[in-house]
Parts: structure tokens; sequence; C-alpha cells
């Protein structure tokens, strides 16, 4: 197995550090012996086949699950509250969607990342004000999303829902954004469109570090500067794109060989050669 090691961080801008971390569910092991750090500021794409471990690897690094085996430092600490930590987390996937109130409307449904909540309910402690609904505006406008302000959710479509759904993840001011298959359900057009917005806002020194989980090598748009592949659990590599991003790596970990991978603008797109060899 070919592996590019990562470069060697600094502490003070360590967000998370896995180290030797394995997860066993009913005896079965989903990870195993993963060390990997996050910087701030840094943009991370992560690949890997369906059943590899990425988004159980996403889980433990942001504390959502529990690891079963070695540590986990966040912010360069192993016991903290993970509540607070959550705080500074916007997460954005396709799995989300369905937990948004068809009704509500997308400038409510902003208002409701300050709160943590999906859909906004106006209870004593978590009435928006003023301020707030100001505020959700700005983060439509920011995105170029002003005008669907007061359309109710249902009615978006999938691009406008994930750009409103990170504009929810803006409201409480993360540190770190994860995008789980953000893409998933998308036609063609939508989702470039979707893409060429994300790539523009990764060039903003303000905007989150980023960790983007993909199927697709393509959705990987120039501003990001690491991957990580995963395979049966396990990192295969990990470190700079131009590094990891290979023939050889990706036809190791999917199994099929490429005839080529054609490059555009800083983008890749791997041809894949389903009537030839298979990699074993």
């Amino acid at each position: 197995m070919h592996t590019v090691e990562p470069s060697v961080p600094m502490p003070d801008n360590a967000l998370i550090e896995l180290a030797a971390v394995g997860y066993k569910q009913q005896g079965t092991e989903i990870l195993a012996d993963v060390s990997w750090t996050i910087d701030a500021g840094q943009h991370w794409a992560i690949l890997g086949p369906n059943g590899s471990g990425k988004s159980t690897l996403l889980k433990i690094a942001t504390g959502y699950l529990w690891h079963t085996s070695g540590r986990v430092l966040r912010r360069g600490a192993e016991l903290m509250d993970l509540g607070d930590f959550r705080r500074e987390i916007g997460w954005n996937s396709a799995d989300i969607l369905s937990l948004i109130p068809a009704g509500e409307t997308a400038l409510e449904t902003v208002i409701s990342g300050k709160f943590a909540q999906f859909g906004l309910r106006y209870l004593q402690c978590t009435t928006p004000s003023s301020e707030d609904f100001q505020r959700a505006a700005r983060e439509l406008q920011r995105i170029g999303c002003e005008p669907l302000a007061k359309k109710p959710f249902r009615v978006l479509s999938q691009g406008e829902r994930q750009q409103v759904l990170i504009a929810r993840a803006r409201m409480a001011k993360p540190t770190l954004l994860v995008l789980d298959e953000p893409c998933a359900g998308m036609d063609p057009g939508v989702r470039e469109r979707f893409l060429a917005w994300l790539d523009r806002e990764l060039g903003d020194p303000t905007f989150p570090t980023v960790l983007f989980a993909t199927h697709h090598v393509e959705e990987i748009m120039p501003r990001f500067d690491q991957a990580l592949i995963m395979a049966h659990g396990r990192i295969h590599s990990a470190g700079m794109i131009d590094e990891v991003v290979s023939q050889r790596n990706l036809e190791a970990v999917y199994e099929t060989a490429i005839s080529e991978i054609n490059q555009h603008e800083g983008r890749r797109w791997p041809i894949w050669n389903t009537a030839g060899r298979q990699i074993q």
C-alpha cells in the first residue's frame, strides 16, 4: 500500500488530532489505527469507497461518536466539554435536509443555526431577536441567496438548500464546517453552481476550516489543499492534494483501473476503465 504521510502540524494551530484511533461496534472493527491532524485554516477533501469509514471518522473527530481505542485531542485537550466544542462545528449533509420543517422559511432555517435547532422554536430561551433576523438576512445576502429569505424550505432547489444550510451553520460562527456528501442528489447544473460558489467561499480567509467528504474526485475544487483517502477503515493516504489524489491511489482503493485523469482549471476527472483489468 502506498501511503503519503501527513505533514507535521504546528501544535498551536491544531483543531483536532487523532492518534492511533480505533472504533468497534458490536465486535466489528469500523476504524483502526487512524492518526490524523486537522489544522486551523486547512481545507480537507475526504475520499473513499462506501463502508471505508469516512462518516464514522468525521463523527469521532468532532465528538459525535466515542472512539474505542487511541486518543483524540481537540484544541490540545483530551477531556473537554464536547457540547461547547460541537457549537463550534457546522454540520451539513444530505441527512440533515429531512430534519428541516418543510414550511419553514429560509430565513428561519438560517436563524435556527444560532440555537442548534432543526426547526426554529419560539421558546423563552430561544426566541430570536431583531438582531438575529438582521444577521441571518446578511448571511443569506453574503451567499447570494437574499431572494430566498421568505421562501419555504420545501420549494428550494437542492443547491439552494445546501447554501441555506451553510448560512445556517455560519450563524453559530463555527471554526469548523463539515460537509458530508453535500452534493448527493443534485443534478449536474445545480452541483456545478454550488461547487463554484463553495470554491469562492474557500478563498475567504474568514471562512471556517472545511472537511468535505465525497465519492466524486471531480467535486474537489481547486482551493482544497489537503486530501485524505480512506480504505477498509484505515487511512490509505493523506497529505497535499497533488500527492494524494493520484491514479495509483485511486486505483488501489476503488479496485478499478483508470485510463487517465483529466485535469482542467485545478480539478480532476478520472476516466474509469470499466472494461479493462480490475486492480487486485
